[in-house]
């Protein structure tokens, strides 16, 4: 049976966005299994030794919720990025089977992640969403992610940022990307160069 995950940021005790996370594992449930998934995250305990810092708290399911773990996180340290082709990659739904990004990821070369581009289109990094900042400070998500994030999409929510097409050839026309995901948001400024994205 295919499991899923969702990936929850937990700072100093407290979860962030759960609502949004059980949405989506929600309809992830209804599309595979045809029911309803029965979520009670809210009502785990976080262990003591995780109730300061920040802590990253991995759910796995099926048809159910099948496993509950947190563990302190750590930012990545990304300098550098590599274009690589995702032609045919599909991960709409956040899928435990990440062998397609670990097969992507082996392209990286010297850098230290890869952009995968699909069909010569922007789509995300091997764990990120990414956002673009032109000169003047706007900032611009591709409208063709592989998976619609969490973090991505409270940021369109809010009006942070805005959905558009990025080709390959416009990734010049910008200043720098973020990479943000469930963990990771602007503020941490987890960023890359655009002259540090390489083919």
């Amino acid at each position: 049976m295919e499991s899923f995950i969702e990936t929850i940021k937990v700072l100093n005790g407290q979860f962030y966005n759960l609502e949004a996370h059980e949405r989506r594992a929600k309809v992830t449930a209804k599309a595979f299994f045809g029911k309803s998934l029965a979520w009670e995250v809210e009502r785990m305990v976080i262990p003591s030794e995780m109730s300061s810092g920040l802590v990253k708290c991995r759910v796995v399911y099926d048809s159910e919720v099948r496993e509950v773990c947190f563990q302190p996180y750590n930012m990545r340290r990304i300098r550098s990025l590599r274009l690589v082709n995702g032609d045919g990659v599909d991960y709409r739904y956040k899928s435990t089977d990440r062998s397609v990004f670990a097969r992507l990821w082996e392209q990286r070369g010297a850098c230290d992640d890869v952009l995968i581009v699909r069909d010569g289109w922007v789509t995300d990094t091997s764990f990120t969403n990414v956002v673009f900042e032109d000169s003047r400070g706007g900032l611009y998500t591709p409208d063709t992610c592989l998976l619609e994030g969490i973090r991505r999409q409270g940021l369109l929510d809010a009006e942070r940022i805005q959905m558009c097409p990025i080709r390959v050839e416009d990734i010049r026309h910008f200043h720098r990307v973020f990479l943000v995901n469930a963990m990771i948001g602007l503020e941490d400024e987890v960023s890359v160069p655009v002259v540090n994205i390489v083919e």
